[in-house]
């Protein structure tokens, strides 16, 4: 097995990445780790601390933060217990144009600090405009920028918008209430 020079990737083919087509596949060589796990982003060891009485891993050198299984919820369930109560409609149009920003050409794929395997990049909540990197087994990675993100999706009531957004998608396309899309916050803003 190999990683792809571009997406970090596991591939078989040493010649071409087939999934992002740009990279080219060299030996995988586990990263070294002392005694901790290591910044996705910048490869220095990550420091613990203490957020809303959970630990996590956060790098002194990018401020992303690692969240160990569930303890991203926990973080996010007390933040939203601190919320103001705000009106669905009055925020629907900023989410639309949340799905009207660019992703980044150059895509790369973050590493578990954990066990230095590829992360999935996911929508929070699929409606929210706010990529996170998702290892299944251990955890997620937020980049510093996304976690001020998160905290402002959840206070400017981006939940209730998820929880209706689903609620149209399961029952306009009998799709999973947590597929979402540009579509679909078309859909919400149009009255449907």
């Amino acid at each position: 097995m190999a990683l792809c020079t571009h997406c970090g990737n596991e591939v078989d083919d040493p010649a071409r990445c087939p999934i992002c087509q740009a990279g080219r596949a060299t030996p995988k060589v586990r990263r070294h780790r002392d005694d901790g796990a290591l910044c996705p982003r910048c490869e220095v060891d990550l420091e613990t601390q203490n957020m809303e009485g959970c630990t996590t891993f956060s790098c002194p050198d990018c401020r992303g933060i690692f969240f160990p299984e569930f303890t991203l919820e926990t973080v996010l369930n007390k933040l939203r217990a601190t919320c103001d109560p705000v009106d669905v409609r009055a925020v629907l149009q900023e989410f639309r144009d949340r799905f009207r920003r660019k992703l980044p050409e150059k895509v790369r794929y973050k590493k578990c600090p954990v066990c230095d395997t590829p992360m999935t990049m996911s929508n929070y909540r699929t409606v929210s405009g706010v990529i996170v990197d998702v290892c299944g087994q251990h955890g997620t990675w937020v980049d510093e920028p996304a976690f001020a993100a998160l905290a402002d999706f959840i206070c400017r009531g981006g939940d209730l918008v998820a929880n209706e957004a689903g609620r149209v998608r399961a029952r306009t396309t009998g799709r999973r209430p947590d597929e979402g899309g540009p579509n679909l916050i078309d859909r919400l803003v149009g009255g449907e």
